[in-house]
């Protein structure tokens, strides 16, 4: 026997509309592109409009596979434009991943609070009586965001496990108004973040580099936490205080700078890119003790990296 039931779809519609526009900005974040927001809007609105083809008299036709393909390039195509074949393909499957990657975790999500959302022909819809249950709408609205965020970590999650940490990277630095070129190790177990910003730490060898900066900054650092309390000096090389331990070790701290800018060169195949977002500790300790690299790069650095044209 079946029952009569009832679809809004304006709402269902809405609803549609928010997941393909957090599935988009996920592609273009998996990507590494910066997409304009209204071009994401616009992407997301042509995708939600294939709600209304499956209410209509062509409804066999567009749930089809191929016309689903079909329907998918140009929603690629309007978020991210045609730069090439390579490109759109490439930003093409990464659609259809992060796509996969968020359904299967809505349809965990669905199956562990057993809400009432269900699919019609491939679409999001809630069962409604009236305007909808609250634990239906609660999932909505709790559940997506979620699992955009947890989608985003596990994005960056396969991006830090990507990089080569055996790689040897040349890297430019300007801070403190000196050009550094360095040799550059990725460390996976540098960890070394600052507690207050956030920010990345990579650690240059002072030893080796002390001639390059002003010789009052090299003597405020190499006294540790006794220059603390000078607080111009602080102040004039912008510098912060960042606690980090070792083996056998606690609570040790590590002076750092914050860079006007840091460019990476992971290899001749790659582009440069650069990270501003980071700082700069200063080491009294060699790094290296076969002398073939003189900073440890933070992972986190390779996470929204930019481009740069150097």
């Amino acid at each position: 026997m079946r029952f009569p039931m009832t679809l809004y779809l304006d709402v269902i519609w809405l609803l549609n509309f928010l997941i393909d526009w957090m599935l988009l900005a996920l592609t273009a974040l998996a990507l590494k592109q910066h997409v304009r927001k209204w071009k994401l809007t616009l992407g997301a609105f042509i995708a939600s409009m294939y709600l209304f083809l499956l209410f209509s008299p062509v409804s066999s036709v567009v749930a089809h596979p191929l016309f689903k393909a079909v329907y998918s390039i140009g929603i690629v195509t309007s978020a991210f434009g045609f730069k090439g074949f390579k490109p759109f393909f490439k930003a093409w499957m990464m659609f259809y991943f992060v796509s996969f990657m968020t359904g299967g975790g809505l349809i965990a999500a669905h199956s562990f609070f057993s809400t009432d959302l269900f699919t019609v022909n491939g679409t999001f819809a809630t069962r409604l009586s009236g305007f909808g249950s609250p634990v239906s709408w609660l999932f909505v609205v709790i559940g997506f965001p979620a699992v955009y965020y947890f989608s985003r970590k596990s994005i960056h999650g396969i991006e830090t496990a990507k990089i080569r940490y055996d790689q040897i990277m040349n890297v430019r630095v300007m801070v403190s108004g000196t050009e550094l070129v360095l040799k550059g190790f990725v460390d996976s177990g540098n960890q070394l973040k600052d507690p207050i910003s956030g920010r990345p730490v990579m650690i240059i060898d002072m030893t080796k580099h002390m001639d390059s900066f002003p010789e009052e900054l090299v003597r405020f650092t190499q006294k540790g936490t006794q220059s603390i309390t000078d607080f111009q000096a602080v102040e004039k090389h912008a510098m912060t205080l960042v606690p980090y331990r070792t083996v056998g070790k606690s609570h040790q701290f590590l002076w750092a700078l914050k860079p006007s800018n840091v460019i990476v060169s992971p290899g001749e195949k790659e582009e440069s890119f650069s990270c501003s977002h980071v700082l700069i500790g200063l080491s009294y300790t060699p790094l290296s003790s076969l002398d073939d690299y003189d900073c440890i790069l933070h992972p986190g650095m390779f996470q929204n990296q930019k481009q740069s044209p150097a």
